[in-house]
């Protein structure tokens, strides 16, 4: 009777999802990390949390919330100086990756300029990857705008 219960529970998580995907920074030390769980088979929606690394410094797990299992995109972008803004679907956060602690909840506003874009974390064949951005030319960023962290037109060099 107890193996049949311990057979019975071995299939049942069987089915759930455990994955993680990373951006390496510099390096497999220094990285941003998205860990995917699904608490039962039964459920459509995973625990998001993104994982801050810059051994051997610091490392730490923040929780983002729940999202739909197999439909998950997150969005990094670089907003300079070791600062990075993370979208998921409509709540941004950004976190530094120097003491691996600050991750603050930001105001969504669609027009906001999150910095230059790095990629995103998506679900593939049902797998979490790291699918980097298309480097590109400057492009992507607007006539007459200035890419996130330089100096407004006029501005003195910083020093």
């Amino acid at each position: 009777m107890r193996k049949t219960l311990v057979l019975l529970i071995c299939v049942l998580l069987a089915g759930c999802v455990n994955d993680t995907a990373s951006f390496y920074i510099d390096g497999r030390d220094h990285a941003l990390s998205l860990r995917r769980q699904q608490a039962y088979f039964w459920q459509s929606q995973a625990d998001i949390a993104l994982v801050a690394a810059r051994l051997p410094e610091c490392q730490r797990q923040h929780p983002l919330g729940g999202a739909a299992l197999d439909d998950l995109k997150v969005e990094l972008f670089d907003a300079g100086d070791g600062l990075w803004n993370v979208r998921m679907d409509k709540r941004l956060w950004q976190i530094e990756t120097e003491k691996c602690t600050g991750l603050t909840e930001l105001e969504y506003d669609p027009k906001t300029d999150l910095g230059r874009p790095v990629g995103a974390f998506v679900v593939e064949d049902g797998k979490l990857i790291f699918e980097a951005a298309p480097a590109g030319p400057a492009e992507a960023t607007p006539a007459g705008a200035a890419p996130a962290g330089a100096a407004p037109a006029g501005a003195a060099p910083a020093q």
